[in-house]
């Protein structure tokens, strides 16, 4: 475990890098746009255009990796990524905004890919949760930043942006200096059918609704906090629970992954715990703030690590020579979700109030929770899509 930990330890502070940097301004959006005057379902799609984003550069960046290799695609990503935070410090429009936001979503699939693919290459079937475990946990713990942003600077500061687009720079150095071990290149620049068929559908399923439930969550928490009458300090408490649950779920449950006779198992147990926390969120929004808070930490300790557990079970069955293309694909049915999530939550949220944001959420997750409860079913649908 510690050797290949140790290994992948200049992209795990890459990927942290990336992810405190939108840590600190994705909060500061929603409250800029919700001063604005900007509808909630306009702050939703803001918030999926990085999804969007996400989803080009799942297709586009392993083009980019096969022509110029990773280390050259990481430095331009970051470039970009850094020039896109500084316009949001200049600038002040919802369309401009729109577009920025894909672009940090654009940069921030390379730097996914290139991670996920790597620690694919230095896992093992019995380490690959626990593996899992400490990425997915170096991506909550940037979620830190989040508090710090809305107490230090509440709907108005731009300071953080200049930050933001600095701390990228910085912390993509370490994997370009490093010469430990070879990151991985595509043999194709697409992806293809082919690629898709060869990805378990229940693992495409789970990580699909990881992108829906928490890119809808964390994309309209702000929007949420708004409309139920939390001010800033209370909004900084809600993403510092998210913080501390979203670790504090991840190794107890990537560690027993790795440890149970079927990877799945676990991943049906979070699933039932996650609808019962929605429907309870959405029951008890209007009860206090202790209780929201509670419920809240629950929900984000038990939902944090369901791509983890999604992705690991993919990369279980992957062959050798298969761990970019499984990652671009489970990227991509991710970020697919991640551009639904908040677009979804924020049309519940105008059609039934603020609690609409968490019934949309017990949905989405009732619907990952059939997938995985009919593995076997789903998979003989699967045998039907055509082979090329």
């Amino acid at each position: 475990m510690r050797a290949p930990l140790f290994l992948f330890m200049p992209a795990l502070i890459a990927v942290a890098g990336f992810e405190t940097a939108l840590a600190l301004v994705s909060p500061l959006v929603s409250l800029r746009l919700e001063e604005g005057g900007v509808s909630t379902g306009m702050i939703g799609l803001v918030a999926s255009a990085y999804s969007i984003g996400y989803l080009g550069g799942t297709q586009i960046c392993r083009h980019l990796i096969l022509h110029y290799g990773a280390r050259q695609t990481i430095a331009a990503l970051a470039l970009l990524a850094a020039l896109s935070l500084l316009a949001h410090a200049l600038l002040f429009d919802v369309l401009l905004w729109l577009l920025l936001s894909a672009t940090c979503g654009f940069a921030m699939a390379g730097i996914y890919t290139i991670a996920e693919s790597l620690l694919n290459v230095l896992a093992s079937r019995g380490n690959r949760g626990r593996l899992y475990s400490v990425y997915m946990t170096a991506s909550w713990l940037t979620a830190g930043a989040s508090p710090v942003a809305v107490l230090a600077e509440g709907s108005g500061g731009m300071t953080s942006f200049v930050i933001a687009g600095a701390l990228i720079a910085f912390t993509t150095l370490p994997v370009l200096l490093s010469r430990r071990v070879a990151l991985p290149v595509p043999t194709h620049g697409s992806l293809t059918l082919r690629h898709f068929r060869a990805v378990p559908p229940v693992a495409l399923a789970i990580c699909f609704g990881s992108g829906i439930v928490n890119g809808g969550l964390h994309g309209l928490l702000s929007s949420f906090a708004v409309e139920t009458g939390l001010d800033n300090n209370d909004l900084s408490v809600m993403l510092t629970v998210a913080a501390i649950a979203g670790v504090a779920g991840q190794f107890p449950i990537g560690h027993f992954s790795d440890k149970a006779r079927e990877r799945i198992a676990v991943a049906k147990i979070v699933i039932v715990f996650g609808i019962v926390l929605c429907l309870a969120l959405f029951a008890f929004s209007s009860a206090g703030f202790v209780m929201l808070a509670t419920l809240f930490g629950l929900l984000t300790a038990i939902m944090a690590p369901i791509y983890g557990l999604g992705a690991a079970l993919a990369n279980d069955r992957a062959g050798d020579g298969c761990t970019l293309a499984t990652t671009g694909t489970l990227l991509f049915v991710n970020g697919i979700g991640a551009a639904i999530g908040p677009i979804g939550a924020g049309l519940a949220m105008q059609a039934w109030g603020p609690a609409g944001l968490f019934l949309f959420l017990a949905g989405a997750a009732g619907v990952i929770g059939l997938a995985t409860a009919n593995q076997r079913w789903l998979e003989r649908i699967w045998l039907l899509v055509p082979r090329a």
